[in-house]
């Protein structure tokens, strides 16, 4: 659900930064003006399965939501690497092809020029990260030179179930959001994220990892054995003095009369297996959930082309969905913002200003396609869809190429009628049938081939 919030009464102007919600810490305030939300510093990596459903029960509250601890988890788990570099791959998606808002089928230069900007396209990471947090919340604004700018409101202070604007994180009560302008909510106000489904895939693997680490420095280090007779005391004192300065490997130190046994893992290449294979399933369940697919990000031995393919189209298809839920915010809810902020939206349209690419090999195939049904192309589309560059000397290529052309087809149609000629006269007998018929059948068949057959040159289209 998208939800815009405007203050009535009154337009703001550009550059007006009425109303604007002020966030920061206890020593950070905007000139006289105390901050609206004071930001705290969200608690990392100490959770574990029973904070996960603690948090997930207290985030599902009917009437005393809390879901602070949720979303410091949110954070701590995009510590990991695996989720991170997955999550910056959808984010991307999101962002390659640029968006212009078009009136009459013509951009507008000037809504076209704020979307060019840099905050535009955080912009549009905040968005769809609403899939993730469960919501996203933004105000925006004009700066002192009329270009729009926004805040991204920290999701610990805002509460969407009440629509209230918390000033500490932990509060149950705030200010009613409708006091603010230009507020912009996407998302639903009782789901949590998809960050919810993920957490406990990086719990899970966070804890492998600990123990696996704990494997390789008990079992993939050599062990110090010292032995001291059980009544000379200095000996030991002895012993245990260097066995501080010799390293960090484990150290057992036994009297000569008793007896010390190692009892080692029996495969211990199989243990180290295991808990890599456990890490990668994880891996793999955040990949799916992320990306629709996991031999985009990881290939494995059992991977082919094929499912590559299949996988990529997958890929695709979830950027599409999401450029899709994009320009639906711009083009519905947006457009108020936009208008509020001195901006003529009138009539017009956010699109984007061309689509996603396509594979140079995959294009190339289309086009020749596309040629053989007789169908034109135009060359300056060519020269910009494949990145090539038009030559400065096009026009004559050209003209050059054409009368080329033309020579040849004089050329074959002047050889074919002297030959035409000699099958008549040797054709007059009308009993008689021409020795060399199917001769000049194929020399007709070749004569329309160079016809139609481009000529190399700047006219071609590769």
């Amino acid at each position: 659900m998208t939800r815009l919030r405007k203050k009535l009464g009154r337009k703001p102007t550009k550059g007006s930064s009425t109303n604007k919600i002020v966030q920061g810490g206890f020593r950070k305030a905007q000139g006289n003006r105390p901050p609206d939300v004071f930001l705290q510093m969200p608690e990392l990596f100490m959770f574990n399965m029973k904070d996960y459903m603690d948090s997930v029960r207290s985030a599902r509250s009917i009437d005393f939501s809390y879901r602070v601890k949720l979303f410091d988890m949110y954070e701590s788990a995009q510590l990991d690497l695996h989720l991170s570099g997955v999550l910056d791959k959808r984010l991307r998606g999101v962002t390659r092809i640029p968006i212009e808002f078009q009136r009459n089928g013509k951009p507008d230069e000037e809504i076209s020029r704020q979307l060019r900007s840099p905050w535009f396209k955080q912009l549009r990471k905040d968005l769809v990260m609403s899939k993730f947090y469960g919501f996203t919340i933004v105000q925006f604004y004009t700066d002192e030179d009329g270009n729009i700018r926004y805040d991204l409101i920290d999701r610990k202070h805002y509460d969407p179930v009440f629509r209230k604007l918390l000033k500490y994180q932990g509060d149950q009560d705030g200010i009613d959001i409708d006091e603010f302008e230009n507020i912009l909510f996407v998302g639903s106000e009782r789901g949590l994220g998809i960050f919810a489904e993920l957490l406990p895939a990086v719990l899970y693997k966070r804890g492998d990892m600990s123990d696996w680490a704990k494997f390789c420095n008990i079992f993939g280090m050599p062990i110090r054995e010292y032995t001291y007779d059980a009544g000379d005391e200095d000996a030991r004192r002895k012993i245990l003095k260097d066995a501080r300065v010799q390293g960090s490997n484990a150290v057992y130190i036994h009297p000569n009369e008793s007896e010390m046994k190692l009892i080692e893992a029996g495969n211990k290449t199989g243990s180290s297996e295991l808990y890599q294979n456990f890490a990668e399933y994880w891996d793999s369940k955040i990949s799916i959930r992320v990306l629709g697919n996991t031999l985009t990000t990881d290939t494995k031995d059992t991977g082919t082309q094929a499912l590559g393919t299949v996988h990529k189209e997958e890929e695709d298809d979830m950027n599409a969905d999401d450029r899709d839920f994009l320009l639906d915010i711009l083009n519905y809810d947006m457009k108020p913002i936009f208008e509020s902020l001195g901006f003529n939206v009138d009539g017009g349209e956010f699109v984007y200003a061309h689509k996603d690419k396509t594979d140079p090999q995959t294009m190339l195939n289309i086009v020749q396609g596309v040629k053989n049904m007789g169908v034109p192309l135009d060359d300056d589309w060519i020269y910009e869809t494949f990145g090539i560059e038009k030559p400065k000397d096009y026009d004559q290529q050209k003209e050059a190429a054409e009368a080329q052309r033309l020579a040849i087809r004089e050329s074959l149609e002047g050889k074919n009628g002297k030959e035409d000629d000699d099958d008549y006269d040797e054709g007059k007998d009308d009993d008689k049938k021409p020795l060399n018929s199917d001769k000049k059948s194929f020399k007709d068949r070749l004569r329309g081939f160079f016809g139609v057959a481009p000529a190399t040159g700047a006219d071609t289209d590769f």
